[in-house]
């Protein structure tokens, strides 16, 4: 068997890599439910509460984590944060994870 995507290839590392830390983000439930959520338009912290019944802390913490892998976009207005997905970065992610799949 040759396994192709495990040789020692600096641009399959990476990939592994990226795709590693994407799935570490959307590993959790109420994190894939925001991004569902946002998926209908940008919100800010207190509708996504609304919605997932969770901690404001909590969903911040979950925003955080979506957002240090690039899938969100902050964008103040007064004082207020909206969130939205970053679709260009989506875009990435589905094609990194579908290499690794195919």
């Amino acid at each position: 068997m040759n396994f192709e995507c495990c040789k020692k290839n600096f641009a399959k590392t990476e990939c592994l890599n990226k795709a590693y830390s994407f799935l570490r983000a959307i590993s959790d439930k109420n994190r894939l439910q925001v991004l569902c959520i946002l998926q209908s338009g940008s919100k800010c912290v207190w509708e996504i509460v609304s919605v997932l019944r969770i901690s404001e802390k909590l969903a911040s913490h979950h925003l955080k984590q979506l957002k240090r892998v690039g899938l969100l976009i902050e964008k103040r207005e007064g004082n207020f944060i909206r969130y939205s997905l970053n679709k260009k970065i989506v875009k990435e992610y589905k094609q990194i994870v579908n290499q690794l799949i195919r």
